[in-house]
């Protein structure tokens, strides 16, 4: 087992089934609608069937799994109508992010942040998410631009800004890993982004921050319901 993000010391078994199961099912190992199979998992697991129920009640939580009327557990589908609510959020969120960043995030905290995307050090940011609590996929997504963004809310000092964009981090993050198995953004692009917004931060600029956060949007591809999905149709206008 490769567990995600495990921390420090032994985890205890239901830790253990909790981290490698979310990072199963973030990656699409586990795949999404398929019905868990208790035995199954706890074999492959090598937990008993406590321990990978307590893991999968953490998983509900974070809205990875689903329980049926049957009571059945279901690895929670990829759906074009979360997806297009989370990013709608996650992009009001950032903006708000950028915003607040610009007139609050402290010299020590953009210095930080400079470093980070100077150095672009995926062992450092990985560290820097792990203390943070983070899901981390073994094999997902870039810690540098994960841990970048999350300088830049916590830059906010808005701790309810902060918790929400926290809350949904799990969630999104599956569909941005499909996303960019669809479509695959070089590194060197997203450095020269992150750039462009540390200098407005620096500048102590909210509004050409938020505009450079709503390009992230636009020139990066992160509406990954779009890219998952593509692009919704409108819907008839009735006697056309």
């Amino acid at each position: 087992m490769t567990y995600g993000d495990r921390a420090d010391g032994a985890p205890t078994k239901a830790d253990g089934a909790f981290l490698e199961l979310r990072n199963q099912i973030l990656l699409g190992t586990l795949e999404p609608g398929s019905r868990v199979d208790y035995a199954q998992l706890s074999a492959s697991l090598r937990v008993s069937i406590t321990p990978l129920r307590e893991a999968l009640r953490r998983l509900e939580a974070d809205h990875l799994v689903i329980r049926s009327a049957h009571r059945d557990v279901v690895i929670a589908p990829l759906t074009r109508e979360e997806a297009s609510d989370l990013v709608a959020v996650r992009q009001e969120l950032d903006l708000l992010a950028a915003r607040l960043a610009a007139t609050e995030m402290t010299r020590d905290e953009l210095a930080a942040a400079r470093k980070l995307v100077a150095g672009q050090d995926e062992a450092e940011a990985l560290r820097y998410l792990r203390d943070a609590g983070l899901p981390v996929a073994v094999g997902g997504l870039s810690s540098v631009n994960r841990a970048f963004h999350r300088m830049v809310y916590c830059g906010s000092h808005n701790q309810v800004l902060i918790q929400y964009r926290d809350a949904i981090s799990t969630r999104t993050e599956r569909y941005v890993i499909v996303a960019r198995r669809i479509h695959m953004v070089p590194q060197e692009t997203f450095r020269l982004m992150h750039e462009k917004l540390l200098a407005a931060l620096e500048a102590r600029d909210p509004e050409t921050a938020a505009d450079l956060m709503r390009a992230h949007y636009r020139e990066l591809d992160l509406n990954f319901a779009e890219v998952i999905f593509g692009q919704a149709q409108e819907s008839e206008t009735p006697g056309q």
